[in-house]
């Protein structure tokens, strides 16, 4: 069963930060606060999931780079979350960061928690140099100026562009949102011996479903209880944002996610890769999700 198996995941990830951010000082407490809180991780089921494909990477080096995933998901939260960016109060059913610790004691966590990630899969004593090199440059690329950053700064650009159209939505949520998605798939494959044409199914697989998150993000946005949401509701309404739900209505939003996520299960079930069902299973549950 998918709960349960998300379940072991978050101890295994949880146990590994947790040794990993320590409790020193206030920057690390910040740190602790967030990465921490009760979360789905999402991304570290889907790393978890992937792996199930690959012989050649051991549990030790999954768990680290699951970590080192949600870290970097976690700086990202709390940075959106930033009066200068998002400006809301609400993440994982506590307060924002900047609310619990201050805006400039936020922005030195987030910091630090991106740069953790990277510190943990060097430090990680299973992974071959190449492995470190190629998923930091994953991580990395995934990130930066092509991929989530971009995709934030596009994102708060077009804050008030009531004339935005479906192709560009979807290319600012590929790259915010989908890109990391992708990441914690394709970092399941570190020292994979599967041929490119299976690695290709793999990323087709995971950007369709990266969109039908966010499609579905969008969806739960307006039709979900705040409580559940664990963060603030209509938060792109506030921010002037237009969503899916906006450009092509409720019931459209959902079926644009649900085809996506058949296009990426006919990926994955039309390639020659083996044991796919956890994978098969989380992009059922991106959708079926109430948070």
């Amino acid at each position: 069963m998918l709960p349960e198996y998300l379940s072991q995941v978050k101890k295994l990830v949880k146990d590994k930060m947790l040794k990993s951010i320590s409790n020193n000082n206030k920057i690390e407490e910040a740190m602790a606060y967030s990465a921490l809180a009760d979360s789905k991780m999402i991304r570290a089921g889907l790393v978890f999931a992937s792996s199930e494909t690959n012989k050649n990477i051991s549990k030790e080096s999954i768990i680290t780079l699951s970590s080192a995933v949600e870290l970097m998901h976690t700086y990202s939260l709390i940075h959106d979350d930033l009066p200068c960016m998002d400006d809301d109060n609400l993440r994982r059913n506590q307060p924002s960061n900047h609310i619990q610790y201050g805006e400039a004691n936020a922005v030195l966590a987030g910091d630090a928690l991106q740069a953790l990630a990277y510190e943990i899969i060097v430090n990680d004593n299973f992974l071959s140099s190449d492995d470190k090199v190629n998923a930091i440059n994953l991580l990395s690329k995934a990130c930066g100026k092509n991929g989530m950053v971009f995709g934030q700064y596009l994102d708060i650009e077009n804050e008030n562009n009531q004339s935005i159209d479906i192709k560009k939505l979807d290319d600012i949520h590929n790259l915010k949102t989908g890109k990391l998605i992708e990441c914690a798939v394709m970092l399941g494959q570190i020292g994979s011996s599967l041929e490119s044409e299976s690695l290709n199914a793999l990323r087709d697989f995971s950007s369709k479903i990266g969109l039908a998150f966010q499609i579905t993000d969008d969806i739960l946005d307006v039709t979900q209880i705040e409580s559940i949401l664990g963060k603030n509701k209509n938060s792109d309404a506030k921010n002037n944002k237009l969503t899916y739900i906006d450009i092509i209505g409720l019931g459209e939003a959902k079926l644009k996610a649900n085809k996506l996520t058949d296009l990426a299960l006919n990926s994955l079930n039309q390639s020659n890769i083996n044991n796919i069902d956890k994978l098969i299973e989380m992009a059922k549950y991106l959708i079926g999700r109430e948070s």
